[in-house]
């Protein structure tokens, strides 16, 4: 049974007579990347301004490991390390000297949990070098590594592949994945870019003009879902559709040799083994998977993002 660490509750952001968030509900599990996906000025930045108390809730709660961020903020922020917008860093020092003049601020960080978070994020070779040398990529890595000193639950980063290069958003991207399954951390994650939600989150939560349109499973938890579409490359789709009517497993006709299905894996080979019984070809089968852009603009009606 999967532990949820963030519970948003009807959060609401007013601001004058504008309404920024719209009763927000949403709960982000442990041990996920879980991604928030919308049109720009739709409130993805106020919902985490909100979530780390930089903002105050108009109404509504949102609780973090089961404290509240209004009423118990200490509580509920001591579990959380977030990055919003670009990681601050004395470029003049050390990525080493950075960290230990954070760690200095919070009790209880050991130069041993300092080794540790520099091996986490893959730093150890350049650790030592001033942060002025550093790329962007590398700059991200440490501003998560300073996120994760005090080792928090939650990991809040907002667009945090902004201006890196291809081959930086590759190896954050998959940073961040082993650090969710390897630490069992809720990584949420903010993005515009729809390619590398798709590639880097367990679900996204698709949000538009403040309201959570919908949420969706990416990597991961598709088993979860009992029944998807099908699609069969069939030699006679019509001889296939009428077969499997007799079946009772419905079925539709695409083109004059493909059909589809609603199944599982289990009803899907039945309903192969149905087919290749009555004589009738099977050349493939495949999942008929909308890609992340294309359940956006879905659910957007395609209103761009950005």
């Amino acid at each position: 049974m999967e532990q949820i660490i963030v519970r948003m509750n009807e959060v609401t952001k007013r601001i004058g007579s504008r309404t920024i968030i719209d009763k927000l509900t949403l709960d982000i599990p442990l041990g996920e990347v879980f991604g928030f996906l919308g049109p720009n000025g739709s409130g993805k930045t106020t919902t985490i301004r909100m979530m780390v108390g930089l903002m105050k809730l108009t109404s509504g709660e949102i609780n973090i490991d089961g404290h509240s961020i209004t009423k118990e903020y200490e509580k509920a922020i001591r579990h959380v390390g977030a990055i919003v917008e670009n990681p601050e860093m004395y470029k003049y020092l050390s990525g080493y000297r950075n960290l230990i003049h954070y760690a200095r601020m919070i009790p209880g960080i050991t130069s041993h949990r300092v080794k540790e978070v520099v091996q986490l994020v893959g730093l150890e070779a350049r650790i030592h070098d001033k942060v002025k040398t550093y790329s962007l990529g590398m700059r991200q890595r440490l501003g998560v590594a300073q996120a994760l000193l005090h080792k928090p639950k939650l990991l809040i980063l907002d667009e945090p592949t902004n201006g890196l290069d291809p081959a930086g958003i590759r190896e954050l991207r998959d940073y961040l994945r082993r650090l969710a399954k390897e630490e069992g951390i809720a990584v949420f994650v903010s993005s515009h870019l729809l390619s590398e939600m798709e590639l880097m989150c367990d679900r996204v939560a698709i949000i538009q003009n403040g309201k959570l349109i919908d949420v969706r499973a990416i990597q991961g938890q598709k088993d979860e879902i009992v029944q998807t579409r099908r699609i069969l490359e069939v030699e006679d789709a019509d001889a296939a559709v009428s077969t499997l009517a007799a079946s009772e497993q419905p079925a539709e006709k695409l083109a004059p040799n493909l059909i589809t299905i609603l199944a599982n894996k289990e009803t899907t080979a039945e309903a192969n083994a149905i087919l290749v019984k009555a004589g009738l070809k099977v050349y493939g089968i495949r999942e008929d998977v909308k890609s992340l852009e294309d359940q956006f603009l879905e659910v957007t009606g395609g209103e761009r993002i950005g």
